[in-house]
């Protein structure tokens, strides 16, 4: 007798509310709520910037969270098919220092079992770069 496999399949639109809810804990830096929805194993890629798995992401998004006194992402666009998302976003970050850092995002979100496993962020890398310094994220 074979043992039933039962997998969470989520629609496109409960990843895109996921999705949703990932980029409000950004903006609200809520560390703990982004790493609710991010698998243990999940990779965040910025081409041509830096790759980490969940830790070492979230080290870096609560760096910026440390250097920030303000978030605010403008979700322009999202478009949801099978098990991924993707969103368009304008995003503004007011530092401590009196700095502001405004990039634009296009991120895919790959869903597996109701939790993003990959992450794929397109940004300007050369303005992060400016601001952060090589390798560091800068969602």
């Amino acid at each position: 007798m074979k043992a039933i496999e039962t997998e969470f399949m989520t629609t496109p639109q409960q990843n895109t509310a996921l999705t949703l809810q990932l980029l409000d804990g950004i903006v609200a830096g809520d560390i703990a709520g982004v790493r609710e929805r991010l698998s243990p194993s999940a990779c965040w890629e910025i081409p041509g910037f830096c790759e980490y798995g969940r830790e070492d992401f979230l080290l870096s998004l609560q760096h910026t969270f440390d250097l920030s006194s303000a978030r605010r992402l403008h979700i322009r666009n999202t478009t949801a098919e099978a098990n991924r998302v993707a969103v368009e976003v304008a995003g503004e970050f007011h530092f401590h220092d009196g700095r502001d850092y405004n990039n634009r995002y296009h991120y895919l979100f790959e869903f597996d079992n109701g939790l993003i496993v990959r992450a794929c962020e397109y940004m300007d890398t050369a303005l992060a770069r400016a601001v952060f310094g090589q390798g560091s994220a800068a969602s």
